[in-house]
């Protein structure tokens, strides 16, 4: 009924857009389509079946649609008219999915071949005629219905083919063509009969599969959706869907569906960009395969955006308090404590300056989010962590911060080409330690941040930029706020050697940062990271003390500036070693992350959890990461104390560990359905509790041992 009233109003709105082809040829041309009948063949032999179509160039932005086109629209039909000649059914390519204010489409945009199998008589003899009237329906905001009538006349004789051209355009078709899918499939339904899809898809390795979508074959069984969020693990599929609007037969005993069929695209990531695999999936229900249920926790529910504001708000004022920040907010604390003595407006441009580093970052970091979201689908807070290739280039630029902090070489005269970084004094300077500081923070969660995050990374692009605004402010309040108010700088201590001296302790902290982020690395890509990073640093570090010996003028300059930049190069290139190393793989197939402490825990999985819940035993689940400083800290003072360990023996408790160090699917779709978009993550489940409890970002071990011994 929806599809109809969408269509009637189309007609309303658009008004009569039918094209007229008058004598019928094989090209018919409208506003918005252009139609036309191609063979494959150039003249046919009787009896030999051959490949026509239909082949639609649409007018940019504008759309067609597919056998099932969704909430709205009409499919293509082709109604042939042959004399002794007999038309297969349309094959139709795998479609996209067009979101139109709410309302999902299925279709074609650009141009589509709609490939038609015929099959002449077998005493044909002369010309065949190929005659065909057409239907359909193209869109963009309005709705335009449209027809066309088609004539192609071929000989009869030996079978010859068409044209190279032709020929390379039904190629192109067939390899849009969905294939049988080798795997099989089931599907279950949750108590409120919504069907989760399992396909069988062992082998895939799932760092290359950029997106699934299921597209239902027929309108009714199975709800369009705007996004899916499949899971794919090296066993295969899953993707949990909403049960559809069709009417079941009151009189049936099951109103279920009892089979769903539809095309399963594949999104890959391959060296040259991506490429789409389509496959034909016929699943039957299976009563034994019980989806799991949505999962929800206490103290993980919805806020507004207001909230959301707010909390971010609070979230980056604290973050200034996380270690992961510390070193740079160390920094920048030295360098307002050097202006003490200088000019207010001086104080002022530093600290409005460090300000609109801290908001450019987060506002890039936001267009990040959200053109990545665009493309590729759902984000989580510190993704970036995840990829070798950013923590080598982290630990490089903590490494480089540390020699100039340390005095080995300062920004300007023979290292002009580094003007801008974070330890050049002045405006400049504050800006980029602004930057830096928001790049450190990222695989830091604070108080109040996770929902904030959780909120953000699931809104429409203005309130993604607004709530990661509005962490920048609280992350750049406190300096702010010391700049522009004289009576706090009246407290701060007077400049002196002192200043210097602390100048260069603060290069120990970027040196142990560092250290942190090869450790990092070693996890991602196992032992021959350290090999990369510590050769790389050497490179760098040459490159710097050629540079230092550089003098205006003089030929051996240029020589030693192409030595060092040659150096860099290499430094850089090793990033190009790091993305396939066996820890990555390692962790893509379950292993777990050498990074993070297992000991007494199992690996974490959705199965284990429900099960041990179900059977009435407490259950702690910690999601960690060996890049989140937070959830290391957690482990030594809260979650390994003597105390602590002592009572998870003693109440029984099951402890479970989700090592994120690198990209987990179950992991990732489990912190999505909490609302939460990183770690650390903490869940405790009390015996026969109905849902877990997400605890605080940051624990103590009191906290631990109240919720353990706490009676239910």
């Amino acid at each position: 009924m929806a599809r109809l009233l969408a269509f009637l109003l189309a007609l309303v709105v658009a008004g009569p857009g039918f094209a007229q082809s008058s004598p019928p040829a094989s090209v018919v041309k409208t506003e918005n389509i252009r139609a036309e009948l191609v063979s494959e063949v150039s003249e046919v032999s009787a009896g030999q079946p051959f490949w026509a179509g239909l082949r639609l160039t649409i007018r940019p932005k504008w759309h067609t649609y597919w056998k099932n086109p969704g909430d709205s629209g009409l499919p293509t039909e082709i109604n042939w008219k042959l004399s002794g000649a007999k038309a297969d059914p349309i094959v139709w390519p795998a479609p996209s999915f067009f979101n139109i204010g709410g309302v999902i489409n299925y279709g074609y945009h650009d141009d589509v071949l709609l490939l038609t199998r015929i099959t002449p008589a077998a005493d044909a003899s002369g010309q065949l005629a190929l005659n065909a009237d057409a239907t359909w329906l193209v869109c963009e905001d309005v709705c335009i219905p449209e027809e066309g009538k088609f004539t192609l006349i071929l000989p009869v004789g030996s079978s010859k083919p068409a044209d190279a051209d032709t020929r390379a355009l039904f190629d192109k078709a067939r390899r849009t063509v969905p294939t049988e899918s080798p795997w099989p499939a089931r599907f279950g339904l949750s108590k409120a009969g919504d069907p989760t899809l399992e396909v069988a898809a062992k082998g895939l390795k799932p760092e290359t599969i950029r997106d699934a979508y299921f597209f239902p074959a027929e309108w009714g069984p199975v709800a369009n959706m705007a996004q899916q969020k499949a899971v794919v693990t090296a066993n295969g599929i899953t993707i949990p869907l909403k049960k559809g609007d069709a009417k079941a037969d009151t009189s049936a005993k099951a109103a279920a569906p009892q089979q769903i069929a539809g095309t399963l695209v594949l999104t890959e990531k391959t060296g040259d960009g991506e490429q789409r695999q389509a496959f034909d999936v016929t699943a039957k229900v299976d009563p034994n395969f019980v989806p799991a249920s949505p999962l929800s926790a206490s103290g993980g529910e919805s806020i507004s955006l207001v909230q959301a504001l707010l909390f971010a708000l609070l979230g980056g004022l604290i973050l200034n308090l996380m270690p992961c920040v510390f070193p740079v907010l160390a920094m920048k604390a030295a360098a307002f404590a050097r202006l003490a003595g200088h000019e207010c407006s001086a104080m002022r441009r530093d600290g409005l300056a460090y300000t609109g580093g801290v908001l450019v970052a987060f506002a890039a970091m936001a267009a990040v989010v959200v053109a990545i979201r665009s493309s590729v689908g759902d984000v989580s807070w510190g993704f970036q962590f995840q990829s070798p290739i950013f923590s080598l280039l982290i630990a490089y630029l903590f490494f480089v911060v540390g020699l100039n902090l340390a005095g080995v070489f300062e920004i300007g005269g023979s290292f002009a080409f580094g003007q801008g970084l974070t330890a050049k004094r002045g405006v400049t300077g504050a800006f980029f330690t602004g930057v830096l500081a928001v790049v450190v923070a990222t695989p830091c969660t604070a108080p109040f941040m996770a929902a904030a995050l959780g909120f953000a990374l699931s809104q429409p692009a203005p309130q993604t930029v607004a709530v990661l605004l509005a962490m920048g402010v609280g992350l750049a309040l406190p300096y702010l706020a010391l700049s522009m108010t004289p009576a706090l700088q009246r407290l701060m201590p007077r400049p002196g050697v002192w200043m210097d001296r602390l100048r260069q302790f603060l290069a120990f902290p970027m040196f142990a940062s560092a250290v942190w982020m090869i450790w990092v690395l070693t996890q991602q890509t196992g032992p021959d990271g350290v090999i990369y990073a510590l050769g790389g640093m050497v490179l760098i570090g040459f490159a710097i003390w050629l540079l230092r010996l550089s003098s205006p003028g003089s030929i051996g300059t240029w020589v030693r500036r192409g030595l060092a930049a040659a150096a860099v190069l290499l430094a850089l290139g090793a990033v190009l070693k790091l993305e396939d190393g066996p820890a990555t793989a390692a962790s893509a197939a379950g292993g777990p992350s050498q990074g993070v402490n297992f000991e007494g825990w199992e690996k974490f999985s959705r199965a284990r959890m429900t099960e041990a819940a179900a059977a009435g035993k407490p259950v702690f689940v910690d999601f960690t990461a060996a890049w989140c400083i937070t959830c290391l800290v957690n482990e030594r003072v809260a979650l390994e104390t003597p105390a602590t360990r002592k009572a998870f023996e003693q109440t029984g408790t099951v402890k479970l560990k989700g090592d994120w160090t690198n990209r987990d699917p179950e992991i990732t779709s489990l912190l999505k359905e909490l609302g939460r978009a990183g770690v650390p993550l903490y869940l405790y489940w009390a015996p026969g509790a109905e849902r877990p409890k997400i605890l605080p970002q940051v624990l103590t071990e009191a906290a631990i041992l109240s919720e353990l011994h706490a009676r239910r």
